[in-house]
């Protein structure tokens, strides 16, 4: 069984779509395709069902994503195994405070599979020498004008519901329905003036309960009840503690998503190679 197949397809589950799949991975679409038909030919059953935004698991498919997951992570287990730590490279890594936890976990996780033992140094956007980082994992309208921007994924704009919350189980969501509602503001936010300018235009008023720096706060007082949220959310996102509502389908008007991927500073590139390739394959 193919491991390069396996990781197209846990991907592919991970990010909704086979053409947000290619971009995580770096590879023209139809690899990915390609992949998942033999996979599928290979275990003679079907895994994934195309639909018009994406892809959803099979019953079979979602059984393969858990074994698939374990089976990966065996058999890095096994690489890092026979590495030696002697030959770890350093990397310093400037993270927003705005980028979610599983967003740098999934790219430390595509960072092993290519350079399995490095030492890894994680700084804050605020720490001292954040400005000579190797890396920066940001979002792309936040970069210098001469960084270099490699996207990784992209994330849609969402309302997060509490279930504690009656909004959480109406069918249809009115704007009507949000006047008075309790919300929790990301400080970081960066389309915060197009959310205001978006609730003034419809004479949304909400009661301001709290101010967070990171969106895993954010999700924590939204999961315990404290009020709504505007957030950015990759497609597949699922979290039973809210509900998960589209702005553009409550607005009735296009919403920009966000890209989220990786800045390096001018003459870095070169420097990189060895640890990203796969960023610097033309």
């Amino acid at each position: 069984m193919d491991l390069k197949a396996l990781r197209y397809f846990v991907r592919t589950v991970e990010t909704g779509s086979i053409s947000a799949a290619a971009q995580s991975c770096h590879i023209a679409q139809p690899s990915i395709t390609l992949a998942i038909a033999k996979l599928e030919d290979e275990l003679n059953c079907k895994l994934l069902v195309r639909q018009a935004k994406g892809c959803i698991t099979t019953v079979a498919g979602e059984k393969m994503y858990r074994m698939a997951k374990d089976l990966l992570a065996h058999a890095q287990s096994i690489q890092n195994e026979f590495n030696s730590p002697l030959a770890s490279r350093r990397l310093t890594l400037k993270v927003d405070s705005n980028i979610r936890v599983a967003v740098l976990e999934e790219f430390i996780l595509s960072l092993q599979s290519v350079q399995p033992t490095f030492m890894l140094s994680l700084i804050s956007s605020y720490d001292a020498g954040a400005e000579s980082a190797d890396l920066h994992l940001t979002i792309r309208h936040q970069i210098d004008k001469t960084d270099t921007f490699y996207a990784l994924m992209k994330e849609r704009y969402v309302l997060l519901i509490p279930k504690t919350n009656h909004l959480a189980f109406k069918t249809e969501l009115l704007l009507e329905d949000l006047q008075g509602q309790p919300l929790i503001s990301r400080i970081h936010c960066e389309n915060k003036t197009l959310f205001d300018q978006a609730c003034q235009a419809y004479q949304l008023n909400f009661v301001d309960v709290a101010e967070v720096e990171t969106e895993e706060w954010a999700h924590s007082l939204v999961g315990a009840g404290l009020g709504l949220c505007f957030a950015p959310l990759p497609h597949h996102f699922q979290d039973e503690r809210f509900e998960i509502r589209s702005l553009e389908s409550l607005f009735q008007r296009p919403i920009p998503e966000r890209e989220i991927g990786l800045a390096i500073k001018p003459g870095e590139q070169d420097r990189l190679k060895h640890l990203l390739p796969h960023l610097f394959t033309e």
